[in-house]
């Protein structure tokens, strides 16, 4: 009796501790999903300051960019092969910014494509509006 007692025992205090991880990395998680929502945002904001477009472009913009991105995580999750991960983001490409591109020019198309691609540079956008105000004073 005093050994099912003892083993009873144990197998508690391995099942708190065991839960009482779990739930730490459950609020780490949590945290680190908002910092990652929070950067992403920062992000498209940026991003979405440096265009000359009117507000109601720059709102269609941010919605779509903002979809974009939780689309591709939710084909990173996916568990794809390389090769059907590349072709479903391809896909994505050529279809998820259709109505973007019927409400502004290809130039800006083209900074969305790059800054959605990750090969926008914040810093060189910057720099750049800071030239821009400066010559126009």
């Amino acid at each position: 009796m005093k050994t099912i007692f003892k083993y009873l025992l144990l197998c508690f205090f391995v099942t708190t501790s065991a839960f009482a991880q779990t739930e730490q990395e459950k609020a780490q998680m949590e945290k680190y999903k908002e910092k990652l929502e929070g950067k992403k945002q920062a992000y498209i904001k940026d991003f979405i300051a440096t265009l000359k477009v009117d507000d109601f472009q720059k709102e269609i913009i941010t919605q779509s960019m903002d979809t974009y991105f939780d689309e591709v995580t939710k084909i990173h999750k996916l568990g794809l092969r390389e090769l059907e991960r590349k072709d479903a983001i391809n896909k994505l490409d050529a279809q998820h910014f259709t109505d973007v591109k019927a409400i502004v020019s290809e130039d800006t198309m083209d900074k969305i494509m790059d800054a959605v691609k990750g090969e926008w540079d914040h810093k060189e956008a910057k720099k750049k509006q800071k030239r821009r105000k400066k010559n126009k004073n």
